[in-house]
């Protein structure tokens, strides 16, 4: 008897105690569990002999640069990198004098030959940096990975069998650890904000978001990113609850300054962000300006020495990346970056006026979309109108909105990066960060309006198999995008076009580490196979200047890829931006004629057509000449 009553009370503390939660907790971890495994190593529902993981590599240029990067950091030679784009030279000479990129190059120079980077913020290398270093000493240590010889090689692609690196998988767990992360950040957040059970239900509704696990495949900071922004704004909280407790709010703020800080590190464009938390600290916090000035030096206070250091080494402190403020209005990121020279001039403040007119115009009509396609996260915009019962709940949504309209200004003027050619997501998306907030309070508002729906006089809410299932259908509807990456068909197991790792790889055996290749992928060139890459430059006059003046004969190869191949129309190729080397993309072997790269090389054949071609001073391909 004594037994079948514990057993009753156990079984009622499963359905209405604590221990209900306990289960909610372990099928969360469970599922979070199962979708990292699936997405970055196996698959356990591969169907019909398909791709064993979702994974399929690193999918975003930028992406991969940044992984290059990372890969010198973790090899000793500082925040360099080996993609050489022709506005990187101009950016330099134009501001230290002529001849001073090549001092980057010379292996006696300051940098012993390291080209230093000044386009990309340097946390997320950094952190990648770390990782892959862990990984690549452990597996180093056990022998792991060995190559035919015997020998350790971490960081090489086996050809035979592989075709994702094994650093591509662990920048992408990286990437799923911060996105962790701030989970359960935001699960505390959301807790101090509403209750327990809005959090849980958040908590999945993000762990459902197929846009946090795209963004795990790209290389690209957005999930660090959501993890520094989730932290400041947790730490925001507290200090809304210390200035209400009348308990010193200083300590949250000073905490929070120092979170946008890493986030400007992270990526410059949520500068835009802090500015907006900025003014709303102004407001909110009395005495009017002390709380925002601590988080203001503490913010100056990360980004300060990066800011000297690009001074020093370019001669700006916005680096590259601040050049592209001028996107859409000099023409795309991907000529503004392969272009060696252009007259400086100024550019009329209308022009950037419509500009921004029309990417706010863009935003707003993928809404949706942009959050994720989480179903309550628009609903925020409602739930401004809603008069939450705590006092902080109200408050913060008005920071929120600041933030998010700072940020959608940032990414108008900046506009979408345009070095994605191939890729659907954009590496200045601020919008991942807005979602688990923007989903807290649209939730909010959803759960008190459903709470409030009665048939026959009865509250729907209060039927458990009916609320069940309401909460179901919410996830489903939220986390669609994600289910069906599991009823999807088979697909290649690499990111194609433009990708393929071991067809890149090769570039590996026929060139050294001090020669140039000249592509218009130098992203992929330089992380597959390692060599010096120059981004195709815009004309043929650039390339010559460049190949005889700065690099001295060292660039001996022109690789073409589907990235100028695989344009929709012929007109996209004779009048486009790379309607210079438009013989050389339509692979015509007249083209080399008077080109000093005459030795024309088709690679991965497909139906007789060449992906790939090389162009190279001689044949490089052929085992006797190697």
């Amino acid at each position: 008897m004594a037994s079948e009553v514990k057993a009753q009370e156990f079984v009622h503390t499963l359905e209405h105690g604590r221990g209900r939660w306990w289960i909610i907790f372990l099928l969360i971890i469970a599922f979070a569990a199962f979708q990292t495994v699936a997405h970055i190593f196996i698959n356990p529902l591969n169907r019909q002999g398909g791709q064993t993981s979702i994974f399929c590599g690193l999918s975003h240029p930028k992406g991969m640069e940044q992984a290059v990067i990372a890969r010198e950091l973790m090899q000793g030679h500082g925040f360099s990198t080996i993609i050489i784009k022709p506005a990187a030279i101009d950016l330099v000479e134009k501001n230290k004098g002529e001849g001073a990129f090549s001092v980057f190059l010379d292996p006696n120079g300051p940098t012993h030959g390291n080209i230093p980077d000044f386009y990309h913020a340097p946390l997320n290398p950094w952190i990648n940096s770390v990782a892959l270093s862990m990984v690549a000493g452990f597996s180093d240590r056990f022998k792991l990975r060995v190559d035919e010889h015997g020998a350790a090689d971490f960081m090489e692609l086996h050809r035979k069998e592989e075709t994702v690196l094994p650093a591509d998988r662990v920048i992408a767990a990286v990437s799923i650890f911060f996105f962790m992360a701030s989970l359960a950040v935001n699960f505390l957040t959301a807790r101090r904000l509403f209750d327990e059970r809005l959090a849980t239900t958040a908590v999945v509704l993000m762990l459902f978001c197929n846009l946090f696990w795209q963004y795990s495949s790209t290389g690209l900071p957005q999930n660090l990113m959501l993890f520094l922004f989730s932290s400041a704004m947790y730490l925001l909280t507290r200090a809304l609850a210390a200035r209400s407790e009348n308990t010193p709010k200083w300590p949250w703020l000073a905490g929070a300054g120092l979170c946008f800080g890493l986030l400007a590190l992270a990526h410059a464009i949520t500068i835009f962000v802090f500015v907006g938390a900025l003014i709303y600290v102004v407001i909110a916090f009395r005495p009017i300006g002390r709380d925002a000035g601590v988080m203001l030096l503490i913010f100056l206070a990360c980004l300060t020495p990066w800011l000297v250091r690009n001074s020093r080494v370019c001669g700006s402190f916005g680096g590259l990346g601040a050049k592209t403020v001028n996107t859409g209005l000099r023409g795309t990121e991907s000529q503004m970056m392969r272009t060696f020279f252009k007259a400086d001039d100024n550019i009329p403040a209308l022009n950037f006026r419509s500009k921004v007119q029309g990417a706010l115009i863009s935003q707003f009509n993928s809404l949706y979309g942009r959050l994720g396609s989480v179903i309550a996260a628009p609903m925020f915009f409602l739930a401004l109108l809603h008069a939450f019962r705590k006092r902080e709940t109200r408050s913060l949504r008005w920071g929120i909105l600041l933030m998010w309209l700072l940020g959608a200004f940032g990414m108008g003027l900046f506009g979408p990066a345009d070095g994605d050619i191939q890729s659907e997501l954009q590496s200045n998306d601020l919008y991942p960060l807005f979602i688990p907030l923007m989903t807290f309070y649209g939730l909010g508002l959803l759960l008190v309006m459903w709470s409030r729906v009665q048939v026959m006089g009865r509250e729907l809410a209060r039927i458990p198999q009916v609320n069940i299932a309401f909460f179901g259908l919410l996830i489903v509807l939220s986390g669609f995008p994600l289910l069906t990456t599991y009823t999807d068909p088979p697909k290649i197991s690499f990111v194609w076009p433009p990708v393929c790792p071991p067809v890149i790889n090769q570039l590996a055996d026929w060139y050294a580490k001090d020669e140039i290749i000249c592509t218009d992928m130098p992203w992929a060139v330089a992380w597959y196979a390692d060599r010096t890459s120059l981004w195709l430059p815009n004309t043929l006059s650039d390339f010559g200047d460049l190949a005889e003046f700065r690099f001295h004969g060292k660039i001996n190869g022109l690789f073409l890829t589907p990235v100028t191949g695989f344009r929709g129309l012929l007109s996209d190729v004779a009048v486009g931006e790379f309607k210079a080397w438009s013989a050389f993309i339509m692979r015509d072997p007249r083209a080399a004629a008077n080109f000093p790269l005459k030795v024309t090389k088709p690679i991965y054949l497909v139906n007789g057509a060449a992906n790939y071609v090389l162009f190279a001073d001689r044949d490089r391909w052929t085992e006797r000449n190697n």
